[in-house]
């Protein structure tokens, strides 16, 4: 049994070896340590990736508009300068992020609707299931004022966005 490299409290559980130019790190930690080491060292990797597709290829210093960064400056801190950055390097960053992360799309959770775009779901959708159970009632002429509520709604939505 090998305690973690980094605590030397816990039992190491994962083994990680990295490849920097051609040098091999291999490097025994722990859950908890492991979940520092991605937190921490991911700039670190990012960057040298960044490094070493800078020396196969010499992209043209392109500037954001918004904050100045340029893309070698991007190369050497692995850090973007503002959410700019990623319109103004798009044709540069692609690759990049679909051969880090699996895909250049963002997949995740969507952020949290406001409070006035939830209360306008909420309210659709009360009337979405009212318009159902007057259909099912068939009482059709209160279904159709719903449907025509409900149209009101969604007009009033796209007219927001």
């Amino acid at each position: 049994m090998m305690l973690c490299e980094e605590c030397g409290l816990k039992q190491a559980e994962v083994m990680i070896t990295t490849v920097v130019n051609g040098e091999s790190t291999t490097r025994h930690l722990c859950r908890d340590c492991l979940k520092k080491y991605q937190a921490g060292e991911m700039q670190a990797v990012l960057a040298a990736i960044l490094a070493g597709m800078a020396q196969k290829q010499k992209s043209p210093d392109i500037t954001c508009p918004r904050c100045g960064e340029t893309y070698a400056q991007f190369q050497k801190s692995g850090m973007l300068g503002c959410a700019e950055c990623y319109q103004a390097f798009r044709k540069e960053l692609t690759p990049l992020i679909t051969r880090v992360q699996g895909r250049a799309q963002h997949a995740g959770r969507r952020p949290a609707a406001t409070e006035a775009e939830q209360e306008l779901l909420n309210r659709r959708e009360e009337l979405r299931a009212r318009m159902e159970a007057a259909v099912a009632e068939e009482n059709f002429e209160e279904a159709a004022l719903l449907r025509d509520q409900l149209r009101a709604l969604t007009a009033e939505k796209e007219g927001q966005a």
